[in-house]
């Protein structure tokens, strides 16, 4: 089925309904996600894996089938429900699709955000076997920054002097950061990117592009929901712990460096409740976040499922008591498990001068 086609078009029509089909059946392979014996799923899990896998390939078919191309980049922002790999819920991302043997341009102003970075990666999930992490990394405190608040820098392979984001052979995107640690006060980054090379006319719809752009959605569904699932599964041999990462696999998911997580995987009967108390060392910014086994942060919309180091009580001694509950505990720093029996949970210190373990302790409600 090619641009332009004269046939018949009945022959148009099977060719089309075919890619329909094929689409399709692919998709179908995400749902055995679902058949885990892995993650200790219950129906509640498989109801919010089934609206994962949807929003996954959501995300996957928005990237692909919307991309007007690496020589007409623009930043799309990740909606705020479609969020997964513990993405935290005091973040904006955005990201733009790029080709490394191109120049950009980026630029704006800087805002009042807590935290602002930049990350080149390659983060296809749908060629999950091929992700190679990222390359380069920039952040607010590496920029040169006007007194107004702007800047721009360029993303390229070869150096370039001033703001430079260093572009990898293999890079495909690049990634944004904004962390909000009090948004009632502060002031989102305002952002464009753009390419040094002539745009050449706006393309025209090609059918077989569409075929592959389908499938590239429905590839991301599947490389995306496995490879995160295969990263927290081992986590349910140590409940109510929590550990420090793989460094690797932090690398290979375009991890900024500035950022050191401590992480573990939950789980409360009726009666019980989380207790995890840490020194918060001298940093930018940190947060405490729970997430679905999935790994997408829960809603944060109706009840507290995070705290941060703007929002948190801490005790006279300068440590924190986070209490992880099913209902209010009547008790600050109260984290909501939103009905959920079990999932994820994470700890962020960004640009810290220590990365203490919390520790976690489990308790009877009643």
């Amino acid at each position: 089925m090619k641009t332009g086609d004269v046939r018949t078009g009945g022959a148009v029509e099977r060719d089309a309904i075919e890619v329909w089909d094929e689409f399709c059946d692919l998709l179908k392979q995400a749902g055995r996600l679902l058949e885990r014996d892995d993650l200790g799923l219950t129906d509640f899990d498989r109801g919010e894996g089934l609206r994962y896998l949807a929003r996954l390939a959501g995300v996957g078919l928005e990237s692909f089938l919307e991309n007007q191309g690496p020589r007409r980049p623009g930043f799309r922002r990740l909606p705020p429900h479609a969020g997964f790999g513990l993405d935290n819920p005091d973040n904006v991302y955005m990201s733009a699709g790029v080709d490394p043997t191109l120049e950009y341009r980026i630029s704006g102003s800087r805002g009042t955000i807590s935290y602002l970075s930049f990350a080149a990666q390659n983060q296809n999930y749908a060629k999950a076997d091929r992700i190679t992490g990222g390359a380069g990394h920039l952040n607010d405190e590496d920029l040169d920054i006007a007194p107004d608040g702007t800047f721009e820098l360029i993303a390229s392979q070869e150096p370039h002097p001033g703001n430079w984001l260093r572009l990898a052979p293999d890079s495909s995107m690049v990634l944004v950061r904004q962390t909000f640690m009090d948004p009632a006060s502060e002031v989102a980054a305002d952002l464009r990117i753009e390419c040094l090379a002539p745009p050449p006319p706006p393309p025209r719809l090609d059918p077989d592009a569409v075929r592959n752009q389908l499938l590239g959605g429905a590839m991301y569904a599947i490389g995306a929901s496995s490879w995160f699932a295969d990263w927290v599964a081992p986590w349910r041999e140590a409940p109510n712990t929590m550990h420090a990462p793989d460094p690797e696999h932090h690398r290979l998911v375009g991890g900024d460096p500035n950022i050191v997580f401590r992480l573990g995987y939950w789980s409360l009967a009726a009666d019980e409740q989380l207790v995890i108390e840490v020194t918060p060392p001298e940093c930018d910014y940190w947060n405490f976040q729970l997430a679905n086994i999935w790994t997408e942060c829960l809603d944060k919309r109706y009840e507290p499922i995070s705290v941060n180091k703007h929002s948190a009580t801490y005790e006279p001694d300068g440590s924190v008591r986070i209490v992880v509950a099913h209902e209010d505990p009547g008790e600050p720093n109260w984290i909501s498990t939103t009905g959920h029996a079990h999932g994820i949970m994470g700890l962020r210190w960004v640009r810290a001068q220590s990365f203490p373990m919390p520790e976690c302790r489990l308790e009877r409600t009643r």
